[in-house]
């Protein structure tokens, strides 16, 4: 993966360095709910709440260590930037200080980022653009700051919508390195550039996973410029299936799309689309129907307009997709369905998309 060769040398300077980009955010966020739905973890987010700063951390002579390169400084201290929404427990601390005292497997000099997180969640679509790919945030502030692009780590076999997310986000192959796992004492690198997650919220003014709307916005900003606009033939009114997925499946869809249908609905699956389709599909869309799942990530993209979010009663309501809505100025309505069996698949009463579309329509 990288080049192995001693590391003399690459522990002058400062050993940490902590760049503030952009300073506390306060939201407001407000829900109408009409029908009285339960509001599980959405409660948490209404009213006002206080975000943490944002900033990165420039470490010197750090360690990667495990096949979730999880970093650890000079002082064998765990680099907290290299952690996504949870600590580590007192046990794998200690696994990982026992690995940090064998010798690097590889060692890569220059300024490196990475994209490959501590709880294995890369291969998640919802993972991937909320928590991986602002880890670029760092890395394209640092290439500003300092006229050095570092390189930056990604999974070895990248799912096809991560490779092109790479490429509209504008981050060449050459400048990528694919990492294949290994053991013992990890990886050394001359200089790592970490991001403290974006949603990992530690003050305690919010809750633990609020979302920053300025990274949501930048990182939807430069994933969207090299999509064209489309010329107006693709629909606006959309259904997102979740037939191809094995639970949380709408087990009553074809009612669901019989009421949906005449007034222009669309069904599509997104895992049949490439990303820069889905883009261009979220981007103008005025009206989603959608039970909970990753094709809502592509909220990221959509600007005003509304969204009706179906949650089965098994499953909870979470806040995710609620954030982004709020982010982008989007009307929320979300309905809890009953649900059954391990799979969780639900059936949606018609009045539910009665309701909705006598609101939105």
């Amino acid at each position: 993966m990288g080049q192995r060769q001693s590391p003399v040398g690459a522990m002058s300077g400062r050993p940490h360095e902590s760049v503030l980009i952009h300073g506390r955010q306060a939201c407001h966020y407000q829900l109408a709910n009409p029908w009285n739905q339960p509001l599980g973890r959405i409660s948490e987010f209404l009213g006002p709440i206080l975000l943490d700063p944002q900033s990165y951390a420039v470490e010197l002579g750090v360690r990667l260590l495990s096949s979730n390169l999880v970093g650890m400084d000079r002082r064998r201290r765990i680099v907290e930037e290299t952690l996504h929404l949870k600590e580590l427990d007192r046990r794998l601390r200690r696994k990982l200080l026992l690995r940090s005292l064998l010798p690097p497997q590889e060692w890569i000099p220059g300024a490196v980022c990475s994209l490959v997180d501590s709880r294995q969640w890369c291969g998640s679509y919802f993972h991937w653009f909320l928590d991986c790919l602002p880890r670029l945030i760092a890395a394209h502030h640092h290439s500003l700051r300092r006229g050095e692009a570092p390189r930056v780590i990604v999974p070895a076999s990248l799912n096809p919508w991560q490779g092109e997310s790479l490429h509209l986000i504008g981050l060449p192959a050459e400048q990528r390195i694919a990492h294949h796992p290994i053991g013992g004492g990890g990886i050394a690198v001359e200089r790592l550039i970490g991001y403290v997650a974006h949603r990992w919220q530690r003050l305690g003014d919010a809750p633990f996973d609020a979302a920053s709307p300025w990274a949501i916005r930048w990182l939807a900003d430069h994933l969207s410029a090299a999509v064209p606009r489309d010329s107006g033939l693709l629909p606006r009114r959309l259904y997102l299936s979740r037939g191809g997925a094995p639970t949380r499946r709408v087990a009553n869809e074809d009612e669901v799309l019989a009421l949906l249908e005449p007034h222009g609905f669309v069904a599509v699956r997104c895992e049949q689309l490439s990303l820069s389709e889905q883009i261009a599909l979220f981007r103008d869309a005025t009206h989603i129907v959608a039970p909970h799942g990753a094709g809502l990530t592509n909220l990221l993209h959509a600007r005003g307009g509304c969204v009706l979010e179906l949650f089965p009663e098994g499953h909870g309501v979470r806040p995710d997709f609620f954030q982004l809505a709020m982010i982008n100025h989007l009307s929320y309505q979300h309905a809890v369905c009953p649900s059954s069996g391990p799979a969780i698949n639900f059936k949606v009463p018609a009045r539910v998309i009665e309701n909705f579309l006598d609101r939105m329509l």
